[in-house]
């Protein structure tokens, strides 16, 4: 993991996430997929909150499979709605779902996300969520978005801070392996406490009426197996080999801890927001 900054830049993914370093694809993308769908409602209250439904040509950044960019164009189905990606593998799976849809289907291309391929002024909704984390050079993404945003258009920025996320009661190998994650993913590039910076970082380039809120997310809402699949299993396939290997080895372990003691893990999870100027 310690190489993979300049690797990453150079290749199909930009920053500490790389899909097709995955050893069980199918499982991550089930899991990018139940991830985007699961907490869809919150989600859709913070967009329609920050006025996505008054806009008309929206960009969601680091789409994935696609799943949010085709809830948005659902949500707001007269908007020109794009949703951009460096993984083509992941592209290829969010153009061949769309397929599927009764309406009309999101534009999905590939995209560097700190060189975006789009006219200034192109848009005036920019999403990015659980993109900051992995990024190594967060300010150039940044740029890009005030760039292609019409002024007094928006931007929303949703992401981690790992400082938000607790196990209640606490639990020893959990801990283990976030701190691990969190270790390599910055050794890579990334930063997995970048939400509290988010409103900084959108002051610094000049956006106004900048905010940050944080929305809780709970294993209340949709069970502590399911919670720990989705936010903090898939953690183990972004570590060092073999480090990797030992911590598939505890995951076993770190359900059964979990269960036995009814534990409850809750995140908090920071939304950004700012206008172009």
């Amino acid at each position: 993991m310690q190489t993979t900054h300049i690797q990453r830049l150079s290749g199909t993914n930009l920053g500490t996430y790389s899909f097709d370093e995955f050893e069980e694809r199918k499982q991550e993308l089930a899991r990018l997929k139940e991830q985007a769908s699961s907490f869809w409602q919150q989600e859709k209250t913070v967009l329609v909150a920050h006025g996505i439904q008054n806009c008309h040509n929206i960009l969601d950044l680091a789409c994935g499979p696609g799943v949010v960019t085709r809830k948005i164009k659902s949500l707001v189905p007269d908007s020109h709605v794009t949703g951009v990606d460096l993984n083509e593998s992941l592209l290829n799976v969010a153009i061949s779902d769309s397929q599927q849809d009764d309406f009309e289907s999101p534009t999905f291309r590939k995209a560097d996300c700190t060189k975006l391929p789009f006219e200034t002024s192109s848009f005036d909704f920019v999403y990015a969520r659980f993109l900051f984390q992995h990024l190594c050079d967060p300010d150039a993404a940044v740029t890009e978005i005030n760039r292609v945003l019409t002024p007094g258009g928006r931007v929303v920025i949703v992401d981690v801070d790992d400082r938000d996320l607790n196990v209640t009661p606490s639990c020893s190998s959990f801990d283990q392996l976030t701190r691990a994650a969190g270790f390599f993913q910055a050794q890579g590039g990334g930063n997995r406490h970048v939400g509290r910076t988010l409103d900084d970082l959108l002051a610094s380039h000049n956006f106004t009426n900048v905010t940050r809120q944080v929305q809780v997310m709970s294993s209340d809402q949709i069970g502590l197996d399911s919670f720990f699949r989705m936010t903090t299993q898939f953690k183990v396939e972004q570590l060092p080999k073999e480090l990797a290997g030992q911590m598939r080895d505890l995951i076993p372990e770190i359900r059964r801890e979990l269960a036995s003691m009814n534990a409850t893990i809750s995140a908090g999870i920071h939304v950004a927001s700012g206008l172009a100027c």
